[in-house]
């Protein structure tokens, strides 16, 4: 379901539409990698002893550069759908789905933590998937579930982990979050495994009066295709539904409607949402001036498409966003609006640089995640699958790999520029 019921319908299709072209125990989700010497599952492979960008791209008023990649994890089974957070001291932690793209009533993750800038990372631990995070003033990270259940006249609700402040660990709390005001009721994603009809997903954002604003998406009862709502909440555990983003009267283009999403607060304030709406279709975008309570009409974005989109906005206000399929892109936006991108294309940097080629467009499930780091530097995350949906064969050398890349964003000075 992460999409993936929805990333299922959308992979098959854009594999079809390609002719080219998501898990295992160890994260979860619902709807929602070969070399000559196949590495041992779960060693990594040498990290360089810093970072250094290897390919360096000129944009109109950016020049961009790419690191080498850098393995994150890497097993036999399922290990896909990576997500990627900075914890309030700075750290790193990556969470990647491991188990197969299906509906299930306990999800699994693996879990990693880099101290350096996403140079070097932990042994993975076992976690249940939760991708959507936010920092609470303990210090701690909150890690809110992906699927819920009813708990409730009108509630949903289900356990959460945390991530305890300096720690490599995630801890399941119970009774956990809740979450309701709901304008209509829902429509379960599989009655038999007691699910509600909608998933947190995406990202979070501080609302200026205190508190959070997160996003999940689903369907109400008697819809055929999926609405995005978002929620706010003071404390990070009870939620209320501050508003509809879109729901599946949406006018854009996409079978599936609106559903995974990101957002993001510009640099003149606005809270911006972009969303998917079906595998290869354009997404779209909505903004909000009062911190989520409405939203502008969506509109379809010109070059950013398909899955999962996450975004970072930058010190200076330049915003990048990733997502893609077919494929693995970058855009970014640098004059802050969200209005027009340039584009990075991250899966032949990755097929230029590293020895296990992302050959075809099954071969990732091009779900990505971007961070900033600092005032210049990004960090993306992608997966590698080469047996694309399906299980790694007993026997084989293959493996699933997640891995990064550092990304470098460098504005021409002003004196620099005005030269002829």
């Amino acid at each position: 379901m992460k999409g993936r019921l929805c990333v299922l319908a959308a992979g098959c299709a854009m594999l079809a539409l390609s002719a080219a072209g998501r898990q295992e125990h160890t994260v979860a989700n619902p709807d929602r990698r070969k070399s000559s010497s196949a590495p041992r599952p779960g060693v990594a492979s040498t990290a360089p002893a810093k970072w250094a960008a290897v390919e360096a791209i000129k944009l109109k008023g950016l020049e961009v550069g790419l690191s080498q990649p850098v393995l994150v994890a890497r097993r036999r089974g399922y290990l896909w759908f990576p997500t990627l957070t900075k914890l309030p001291d700075g750290r790193l932690m990556a969470q990647m789905s491991a188990y197969a793209d299906k509906h299930v009533k306990t999800t699994r993750s693996l879990v990693c933590w880099s101290d350096d800038g996403g140079l070097t990372w932990t042994k993975p631990v076992a976690g249940q998937y939760g991708e959507v995070a936010l920092a609470i003033p303990s210090g701690d990270t909150l890690l809110l579930p992906y699927y819920l259940r009813r708990v409730g006249e009108d509630v949903l609700g289900a356990a959460y982990e945390v991530c305890p402040k300096g720690k490599r660990e995630v801890r399941l709390t119970e009774p956990g979050v809740r979450v309701g005001g709901w304008p209509r009721p829902d429509r379960s994603f599989a009655p038999g495994l007691g699910l509600a009809g909608f998933v947190f997903n995406g990202q979070t954002v501080r609302l200026k009066g205190g508190g959070y604003l997160a996003t999940l998406y689903g369907y109400f009862e008697g819809a055929k295709r999926y609405s995005l709502v978002a929620a706010e909440s003071r404390d990070g555990v009870n939620w209320k539904v501050r508003s509809v983003v879109a729901d599946e009267k949406c006018k854009l283009r996409g079978g599936e409607g609106p559903c995974e999403s990101a957002i993001a607060r510009l640099k003149d304030g606005r809270i911006m949402c972009v969303f998917r709406l079906a595998g290869g279709a354009p997404y779209g975008q909505t903004f909000s001036s009062d911190d989520g309570k409405s939203w502008t009409p969506p509109v379809a974005m010109r070059g950013p498409h398909s899955v999962q989109p996450s975004l970072a906005v930058m010190k200076d206000g330049t915003v990048a966003l990733s997502g893609g399929r077919p494929g693995l892109f970058l855009w970014i936006n640098a004059d802050g609006t969200g209005r027009s991108w340039q584009e990075v294309d991250v899966r032949r940097h990755h097929n230029a640089r590293d020895d296990e080629k992302i050959v075809r467009h099954d071969h990732t499930s091009s779900y990505t995640e971007v961070v900033a780091l600092d005032a210049r530097h990004l960090l993306y995350i992608y997966d590698r699958i080469p047996r694309g949906w399906s299980a790694i064969p007993t026997g084989s050398n293959e493996t699933n790999s997640v891995r990064v890349i550092r990304v470098t964003v460098k504005k021409p000075s002003s004196k620099a520029a005005s030269r002829p």
